[in-house]
């Protein structure tokens, strides 16, 4: 899914390896925003890398035009922490928006982004903008577009920040039977809570420190 082979970047990664498989779960900690959001990047291919080298779906993708990239990627999903919508779009055209651009067939599409709104707890009208709605929220709708794009993989920017016990129990539910309805799809949460693996119970968990990544036993 995601590889990295000895990768550096100044002042951040120094001969850095780590492979996020197919199939699994895996949990990245980081010491700071800074770098959970630096990661993100790096792994979307949106930092290139000072040396070594990073594979997205088995193909090396450092010197990739920014076409060959959008190419290289179009299996992965991402639920920002904040939501990543767009304000001047109600929040059902902000789920429907990948579609638009990656699918021809939006058949059922509806009454699909309705079942899994459900499944995660979110209780508001999807006619509105998102702009008043609070950031749990808009993530909440971040988790729909992701996942009705059918990724094989979906990366989760510290997505239980501020949640209740109660969305959190069905937010987790939910990634968990999503992971399970294709086989080889994985997902990858990064976050800064060290907390974390204890309730996802992830089949693998980093820790980015001193520009390495270290396994958690």
């Amino acid at each position: 899914m995601i590889t990295l082979e000895c990768a550096s970047l100044k002042g951040f990664l120094d001969c850095a390896s780590l492979a996020i498989s197919g199939g699994r779960a895996c949990v990245v900690l980081t010491e700071t925003e800074f770098e959970k959001n630096l990661i993100l990047r790096i792994f979307t291919g949106l930092t290139r890398l000072d040396s070594g080298k990073i594979f997205i779906f088995g193909k090396e993708i450092s010197s990739f035009s920014y076409s060959e990239l959008n190419a290289a990627r179009k299996g992965m999903g991402i639920v920002l922490n904040n939501g990543g919508l767009i304000s001047n779009l109600k929040v059902w055209e902000n789920i429907m928006l990948p579609l638009s651009y990656h699918s021809s067939s939006h058949h059922d599409m509806d009454e699909k982004m309705i079942s899994i709104l459900g499944k995660i707890g979110y209780d508001d009208d999807i006619a509105v903008l998102p702009g008043p709605l609070p950031a749990y929220k808009k993530r909440l709708a971040g988790f729909a577009r992701a996942m009705l794009m059918e990724p094989d993989l979906i990366i989760y920017d510290s997505v239980f920040e501020g949640l209740s016990p109660d969305i959190r129990s069905k937010v987790l539910e939910t990634i968990t039977a999503f992971q399970r309805q294709k086989e080889g799809r994985a997902s990858l949460f990064l976050d800064m809570d060290g907390r974390l693996p204890d309730y996802i119970r992830a089949d693998s968990t980093y820790i980015l420190k001193k520009g390495k990544f270290y396994e958690r036993n």
